[in-house]
């Protein structure tokens, strides 16, 4: 009896190569697979970094009250003196941070460009305003004042980057500019020269701000905070010329210590939190140094605000919320 002939090979059978499409088939599903898990990791990367960003500039804020209080607290030396004073003590911890960090990095770019240049200027502008607006003004007042920093940002992209401002915005600028005339109005129980300095101040921050955002990262944290710091030492020594200053004792020193490592974390932080976060994200954020100044002008130095000055706080702070959610909407 002749033996059955044998079967024709089937696909898939084991010991026979799968067909070609079979092949093609898994190959291509593997790649799918592997991009979206490429496309995944990066997405958890993003929002591993925009939550670093947002814990960075959540800390920097309440680190910035901390250091405006503690500036006030020293209102009795003249302003040259302290300015001269925390920037010269912030360059002593900064510049031997910035040498051994470089002793582990790779050679960088050199700092002394013209944007960088600017930018000290204007924080070194800002910085010296502001010393002299917390040295004679209410905490509260004056970070609520300083709340216009993104109003005065959304100017500066509109009038002078020719940045393109739906009408919506303009709404939510201009309530943030009617608050801001409620808490600068006549016959304000403050410093006229107070109220001046610090509305100087928060205009030299938000153009400190448009130029950080357009930095490449290799120009470190650090070394903005450290070429800011030595404009303001500069600017500092110059104001004090023709002045006398005052003896310090232990108590100043000790304020001066906390209040320079406060400083140093701020800014540190505020700048690595904007490049780590979208805008939208971070500069709401800033909002909440107005209940942190406010706590520690009623608990601490007793200082109750009016009732127009919180009108016009709140109105602020809408305005300044509201130009992020209206952006988000647009895109």
């Amino acid at each position: 009896m002749s033996s059955p002939s044998p079967a024709p090979d089937e696909p898939g059978r084991a010991g026979q190569p799968a067909p070609a499409s079979v092949t093609t088939q898994t190959n291509d599903q593997e790649r799918l697979d592997q991009e979206r898990h490429d496309q995944e990791r990066l997405d958890q990367e993003r929002l591993d970094q925009e939550r670093l960003g947002i814990l960075q500039t959540f800390v920097a804020v309440a680190a910035g009250v901390g250091n405006n209080f503690f500036f006030k607290l020293l209102a009795t030396l003249p302003v040259s003196e302290i300015i001269v004073l925390r920037s010269g003590s912030a360059l002593l911890v900064l510049l031997p941070l910035i040498a051994w960090r470089s002793q582990r990095q790779p050679p960088r770019p050199s700092p002394f460009t013209r944007a960088v240049l600017v930018r000290a200027a204007c924080e070194a502008t800002a910085t010296a305003c502001l010393i002299f607006a917390v040295t004679r003004m209410p905490l509260a007042l004056v970070t609520a004042v300083l709340m216009t920093i993104p109003i005065m940002t959304a100017l500066i992209g509109r009038f002078v980057l020719q940045e393109a401002t739906p009408a919506t915005a303009w709404v939510a600028i201009g309530f943030g500019l009617a608050g801001t005339l409620l808490l600068l109005r006549p016959g304000l129980d403050a410093s006229p020269a107070g109220l001046a300095m610090v509305t100087l101040s928060a205009l030299a921050f938000a153009l400190r701000d448009v130029l950080t955002r357009s930095m490449p990262r290799h120009y470190g944290a650090l070394r903005m905070t450290a070429m800011a710091n030595a404009a303001t030492l500069m600017l500092g020594l110059a104001l004090s010329l023709g002045s006398s200053w005052k003896p310090i004792n232990i108590g100043d020193i000790g304020i001066l210590v906390a209040a320079v490592a406060l400083y140093i974390a701020s800014n540190v932080l505020i700048a690595q939190g904007i490049r780590n976060a979208r805008l939208a994200i971070t500069s709401p954020l800033r909002y909440t140094s107005v209940p942190l100044a406010l706590a520690l002008d009623i608990a601490v130095l007793g200082i109750m605000p009016d009732a127009l000055a919180l009108a016009g706080t709140a109105l602020i702070i809408a305005s300044g919320l509201a130009m992020p959610l209206l952006a988000a909407r647009r895109r």
